[in-house]
């Protein structure tokens, strides 16, 4: 991200180096070489930069946080490393998977260490009882979201409310507990932990649509995956649902045709539709109410300016995103 505040800018760098520690040093190297290749590749850490503004909101400085993030951390890759084999992707972050660089026996053993190691730190934090159960359930949530994805991949159609129902289990809760878990931490914390854990439901569904949206409409280059790959897997997304919701019977019936197909035009075709039905438009729509709800929550939190504003300018450059 560029220009960023001198605030901001220290934040990263002390994310950074809390995040050195997540890399395994152990052996059997054939076990913690793939894990250590995807975690030095490092994604944007959107989810430990938004646990550490949470905690920056209570605290005056980052201690007591850096045991959370790297479990956060580790949770958040290991859902990676088996949702690149369950979908067979050959790229993560413009590199080859684990299990295409590897196997997908090597990928499933990496991701269980992980999750592993993603208890380890939370014990070795030291944090409380209610801190682990709220990950358990958060860890098991995300399970329970990818078998809804996994579902629905045979499904024809389906309503919007079980998409987001969906997404809010894969993506939203691990975003919800990086933001509600720090106000655990501290009173005036616990004050605010409805209003967060709300924050952070709204941005897991902005940070879904915008994921769909980027695969679909976004640049290769940029987002380090084939695009389109969603169609390709037949993955429910917010832009075919909007496009099923728009379309006419016969419209609907030739969407539904198209896109469970092995067309090798398949993604060309479906496009198409969507440009007919102007469902970029609809998803930006959607993408920028969502946009002014966040806004308006971080606004209404009883929480000191000048905290408030470097959390508001990282959400701008986090929705602003290409990748």
């Amino acid at each position: 991200m560029n220009n960023l505040s001198k605030k901001l800018n220290e934040l990263i760098k002390i994310k950074d180096e809390f995040l050195r520690d997540i890399i395994i040093s152990k052996s059997p190297l054939s076990l913690y070489e793939p894990i250590n290749y995807l975690l030095k590749l490092q994604g944007k850490n959107t989810r430990s930069i938004l646990s550490m503004l949470s905690y920056g909101l209570f605290h005056n400085n980052y201690n007591g946080i850096k045991n959370l993030i790297l479990s956060i951390e580790s949770l958040h890759n290991f859902s990676l490393i088996h949702d690149d084999v369950m979908d067979n992707a050959s790229k993560r972050r413009g590199f080859k998977t684990i299990n295409s660089k590897w196997s997908n026996n090597q990928a499933i053993l990496s991701g269980d260490v992980l999750l592993l190691h993603s208890y380890n730190y939370l014990i070795r934090g030291n944090y409380s009882n209610e801190i682990i159960d709220f990950f358990t359930k958060t860890s098991i949530e995300i399970c329970e979201g990818q078998q809804l994805d996994i579902d629905m991949q045979n499904q024809l159609e389906m309503s919007i409310d079980d998409y987001y129902k969906m997404i809010n289990l894969k993506t939203g809760v691990l975003i919800k507990f990086s933001l509600a878990a720090p106000c655990l931490l501290s009173n005036s914390g616990r004050d605010n932990f409805e209003a967060m854990a709300n924050l952070g439901e709204n941005i897991g569904l902005l940070f879904q649509i915008q994921d769909d949206f980027l695969d679909f409409y976004g640049e290769e280059k940029l987002t380090g995956k084939l695009l389109g790959g969603d169609v390709f897997e037949n993955k429910k997304t917010f832009l075919y649902l909007k496009a099923l919701e728009n379309c006419t019977n016969k419209q609907k019936k030739n969407l539904i045709e198209i896109y469970h197909s092995n067309d090798n035009n398949k993604y060309q075709k479906v496009k198409e539709i969507f440009d007919y039905l102007s469902i970029r438009d609809l998803a930006e729509r959607e993408m920028t109410e969502l946009s002014h709800k966040i806004f308006s929550l971080i606004n209404n939190l009883n929480i000191d300016f000048d905290k408030k504003s470097i959390f508001s300018e990282y959400l701008k450059k986090l929705i602003n995103r290409k990748n």
